[in-house]
């Protein structure tokens, strides 16, 4: 059975109406195996690496198994910020928020959630050697307790996005407990609906309900999270039963699930777009004409009829065309015999560039994508060999500026849900993220104006005037605007495949007994 629905991505909520209101490693076992109403297993597409550290994506495994929640919730379906561990906040002055706490909220280790607390993990990123894209020293001046229940966050200069920047993930807030000096141990220490209780380091997790959730009775007893990077491999756990659930499929796993009855498939179209990304640091890719030559060759009509089985659109820039923020742009038509001439116009003949392009395994077309983009630029006379494996084996090369050419998968409303967060981290000079090494001062003046601007509308003319620039520099050649597909047995009820990748056990979720 087949299931797909459309996710809107509206303008985003104005300040004045959000004004309103609004490892350390831990030991054990897993148990296996997807039995009764009471319990659920779920296969994940990534691992974590990074001892549960917020400020790293392990953050986003203890949000998905239903552990870390933050102060501010995106609501993905209607396009808002709705209160988490917050219940309203406000601008109080042209550079501070206030955030006002839930009462009542409890750690999973029976200690309250205070001020002192949320400052104390707030506190945390900043001092963190590389604080999360949507929260670092550059972006927030100070965290401070105004009295029991309010939270002050104080920014470098006016800003009309920190309450999305309190719905990042990475901002999760942990009992103090959980920071041991080593590392982070979420062990009883999140305010989720369920509890870690046990882990098989990079392999598994086992969580039990949390009977104190400050959100009312959780319906299941015990939950197991597998962390299984290969997607056929998820995709068949689903079929043998011994995952109820699996997220991130590839597409050529959906013919045979959705014949299966038991099984239902869903998908939906995310803010998440594929990339080839150049390291512009160094020759050749520092030239831009060499940059369009690559752009030209590229076939994304094939490859998104091919290798993501018609589940994906071709890119046109950073941003779908249904965005409120994307550009009135035209695609880059494949043009062989104009990459053949800016590759000579740059001075390199057929055969003299030799490159490595990197792929990551937790994307399950990335593989087949690095071969056919090897074969696309073969034909221009450039050599490319691929390197594929985990995420985590390439992601220091890609920060430190050691490789030629990767591909990565980035939803640009992960860090905030706004376009800022990741054009700012992926596109600015001084970009948290900016692996491209790519640096023009007018877009850091464009994305500093927007960072002031309360009207979205005009934000939204500016990410899109980015936009083009992006695409017409080659600072990166786009290839697919994405879906996601999870898969589910037929017995699980209320789950939603999240387009931004956060929550995957939620206080809703249920399995049933037929």
């Amino acid at each position: 059975m087949r299931i797909s629905r459309c996710v809107r991505w509206p303008a985003v909520v104005v300040a004045g109406a959000l004004a309103a209101t609004a490892c350390g490693s831990f030991e054990g076992s897993t148990t296996s195996g997807s039995g009764s109403a009471d319990n659920l297993t779920v296969s994940l597409q990534f691992t974590p690496r990074a001892n549960y550290s917020l400020e790293t994506d392990d953050a986003f495994v203890l949000s998905q198994v239903g552990c870390l929640e933050t102060l501010v919730k995106y609501d993905a379906e209607a396009g808002a910020l709705v209160p988490l561990l917050a219940t309203e906040w406000v601008q109080t002055e042209p550079t501070a928020w206030d955030f006002t706490l839930r009462e009542g909220v409890k750690f999973q280790d029976g200690t309250d959630l205070t001020t002192a607390a949320v400052v104390a993990s707030l506190q945390y990123l900043l001092r963190a050697d590389a604080p999360p894209r949507a929260f670092t020293p550059k972006l927030i001046t100070s965290v401070e307790a105004l009295n029991d229940s309010t939270v002050r966050i104080r920014t470098p200069e006016p800003s009309a996005l920190v309450p999305f920047r309190l719905a990042s993930i990475n901002t999760g807030i942990l009992a103090p407990a959980a920071y041991t000096g080593t590392g982070i141990d979420p062990l009883s220490h999140c305010t989720g609906p369920y509890t870690p209780v046990a882990q098989t380091p990079a392999q598994s997790m086992t969580l039990e309900g949390n009977t104190a959730y400050w959100g009312g009775n959780v319906p299941l007893k015990s939950v197991t999270a597998r962390f299984i990077p290969e997607g056929a491999t998820r995709a068949t756990q689903v079929r043998t039963g011994e995952s109820q659930i699996a997220l991130g499929l590839p597409a050529s796993t959906v013919p045979e699930l959705e014949g299966d009855a038991r099984i239902k498939v869903s998908s939906a179209f995310t803010p998440r777009t594929t990339g080839l990304y150049f390291n512009q640091s160094r020759a050749p890719f520092d030239n831009p004409e060499v940059r369009k030559a690559v752009q030209a060759a590229v076939d994304v009509e094939s490859i998104t009829a091919s290798v993501f089985g018609g589940q994906a659109h071709p890119a046109i820039g950073p941003f779908a065309p249904t965005e409120a923020w994307a550009p009135d742009s035209q695609p880059v038509n494949r043009n062989l015999d104009q990459a053949r001439r800016l590759l000579t116009a740059a001075g390199y003949a057929p055969g003299q560039l030799k490159l490595t392009l990197l792929a990551y395994t937790e994307r399950p077309e990335f593989a087949d994508l690095a071969a056919v983009i090897q074969a696309n630029l073969a034909e221009i006379g450039i050599d490319v060999g691929v390197q594929v494996s985990d995420y985590s084996a390439i992601e220091p090369s890609l920060l430190d500026g050691s490789y030629d050419l990767a591909l990565l998968s980035r939803n640009h409303l992960t860090d905030i849900a706004d376009p800022l967060g990741f054009l700012t981290a992926d596109y600015s000079c001084g970009g948290g993220f900016n692996i491209s090494q790519y640096c023009d001062p007018a877009i850091d003046a464009q994305l500093s104006a927007a960072n002031t601007e309360n009207d979205p509308q005009r934000r939204n003319a500016i990410y899109a005037d980015v936009a083009s620039q992006l695409q017409a520099d080659a600072v990166t050649t786009f290839i697919a605007h994405e879906q996601t597909t999870a898969a589910r047995l037929e017995t699980i009820e209320s789950f939603v495949d999240d387009p931004l990748a956060r929550y995957a056990v939620t206080p809703d979720l249920t399995v049933s007994n037929s």
